[in-house]
């Protein structure tokens, strides 16, 4: 037998190469596909936006590109539950997520989002780093947020925000009433703040726990001190 010459042995190469990429998961496998926005109930999905019916009960969440298993919650994606719907929603970073029209929604995302809830709505929110969340129209918000993230709330909206690691930012406007709990300290007292209203927890505050900052509107402003609780704050 003849022994293969060099330009025979580079093309079979090639050949197996080309084989290789064309079927690469049997050649060593590869990234998962990057998850796209889905929806399970009456909703419906239109490229990265995916928004629940009228009335409808809806979860936004994450699929394979292909549409088969689930796989990792998707980012940058748009999420509307905007008509007396009951929402549950989860994604990962860059996501926006409305709740409006007397809805019910949940809702989870990693960092940077933008949440809103309004029009008589009830919300629980748990976003992570450098996130807004905007309660308005007399909603109720429930909101756990993580360091560099604001939470504003107006238009005799009800806000119970949660900070565990401190260094958030409550904007209370208008009518709102706001409470606010900024990192956890154990064996806390209680002490009374004429402008930020009753404030539970070590007055030194949680070591290693920045405080809280709360924005009152017309240049006022107040801080709530890492290892409280800051109740009725700005007056209302």
């Amino acid at each position: 037998m003849r022994p293969m010459s060099t330009s025979s042995l580079l093309v079979g190469t090639f050949a197996t190469l080309a084989i290789c990429i064309s079927v690469f998961s049997a050649c060593g496998g590869s990234d998962a596909p990057a998850p796209s926005a889905s929806c399970t109930g009456a909703c419906s999905c239109s490229g990265t936006t995916c928004t629940c019916n009228t009335g409808g009960t809806c979860d936004f969440g994450g699929v394979e590109a292909d549409g088969a298993a689930s796989g990792p919650v998707p980012n940058n994606v748009t999420y509307q539950c905007d008509s007396k719907n009951t929402c549950n929603a989860t994604c990962g970073t860059g996501c926006t997520t409305t709740c409006d029209g007397q809805s019910t929604c949940i809702g989870t995302c990693e960092s940077n989002c933008t949440s809103s809830c309004g029009g008589t709505s009830i919300c629980t929110l748990t976003t992570g780093t450098n996130s807004m969340v905007t309660c308005e129209g007399g909603s109720t918000c429930n909101v756990d947020v993580d360091t560099g993230s604001t939470v504003t709330c107006t238009g005799n909206s009800i806000c119970n925000v949660t900070c565990p690691k401190g260094g958030c930012t409550l904007s209370c406007q208008g009518s709102g009433t706001c409470d606010v709990t900024c990192g956890v300290v154990a064996d806390a007292g209680t002490r009374g703040d004429t402008d930020a209203g009753t404030i539970q927890g070590a007055d030194a505050g949680a070591s290693g726990i920045a405080a809280c900052k709360i924005d009152c509107g017309g240049g006022k402003s107040d801080t709530c001190a890492a290892g409280t609780t800051c109740t009725n704050t700005c007056g209302h």
